[in-house]
């Protein structure tokens, strides 16, 4: 009976149900990941024990391996989640055993935002220093793009209209739909001429089909943050994603239309971009609440 089948079995039909979906490549290494050390926990068991036999203490015992913080243990517990939950689904099952393991507080973040003053000297300063990532960063700031899995994998099929348009596919950014960006003329000067070097299909970082890895920005940006960070250029919290951050800034000063931040960024809602500004400092609860209607 379907009811009855292994823990092992479940979990790699869930895992390949979700491969099969429109997730990011990063989610998908993400779950595979997951799963990998999951079945290694398990051993022998993954095989012999139904699902619905899975207990609780086995899943806390488990995630004990993530216990370096907070972050990365709710994470694990996340992607664990995802796999326990399409596997129910498949049994015709609800459990919370997952649901049920210890729940963490993560602290949020913050990365922060460029000063209007620094943002010449650190872009000047790439462009010196290494081509490939100032373009990067003239994208994230100029088209609002996201750098690991939009900007880096760019093609020259992707821009429109004498280059003044990204067009991107629902499966080719993170919120899922079709997004059209304007290219503004300080990042179409930069592009203008590698866009006419290079072939349609051709990766606008790499010159060729093939795309850098996707961890190149990342290694990139911290090889060069060293540098900046000695030079006083930047402050320790400003990265690769403040340039996105400090556009959502800008946009949201300069027009105090919240509707068009969230155009611009891509974002799912105007709920999501609410929380954004607010993370970046832009405002706080209580101005919100100020700024909510009265009803007399």
């Amino acid at each position: 009976m379907k009811n009855n089948k292994s823990v092992g079995v479940l979990f790699e039909q869930a895992l390949n149900k979700k491969f099969e979906s429109s997730i990011s490549k990063k989610y998908k290494d993400n779950l595979r990941q997951v799963y990998n050390h999951f079945m290694e926990f398990l051993g022998s068991e993954a095989y012999s024990t139904p699902l619905k036999k899975l207990k609780t203490s086995q899943i806390e015992e488990f995630l004990k391996r993530y216990n370096s913080s907070a972050t990365h243990y709710m994470n694990k517990r996340r992607d664990l989640n995802v796999l326990f939950n399409t596997a129910c689904k498949s049994i015709d099952v609800n459990l919370q055993s997952v649901k049920r393991t210890e729940s963490r507080r993560i602290k949020a973040t913050l990365n922060l935002a460029y000063e209007k003053e620094q943002l010449k000297p650190v872009l000047e300063y790439l462009k010196g220093s290494h081509t490939n990532l100032y373009r990067c960063c003239l994208i994230t700031y100029g088209c609002l793009l996201r750098s690991h899995e939009e900007i880096r994998l760019l093609t020259k099929k992707h821009f429109k209209a004498n280059n003044t348009e990204i067009h991107l596919a629902g499966n080719e950014n993170k919120g899922g739909r079709v997004r059209v960006v304007y290219v503004p003329d300080y990042v179409r000067q930069e592009l203008d001429p590698v866009l006419d070097e290079i072939k349609r299909d051709d990766n606008i970082f790499s010159g060729k089909l093939r795309p850098f890895n996707n961890s190149y920005f990342t290694k990139q940006w911290n090889r060069e943050r060293i540098k900046l960070l000695s030079h006083g250029v930047i402050y320790p919290k400003q990265t690769l994603y403040s340039f996105r951050h400090t556009a959502a800034i800008d946009i949201f000063r300069r027009t105090k239309d919240v509707y068009m931040v969230q155009k611009m960024m891509g974002h799912s809602s105007v709920v999501v971009t609410l929380k954004y500004l607010r993370s970046l400092g832009e405002f706080n609860s209580e101005e919100l609440e100020a700024a909510a209607p009265k009803l007399w």
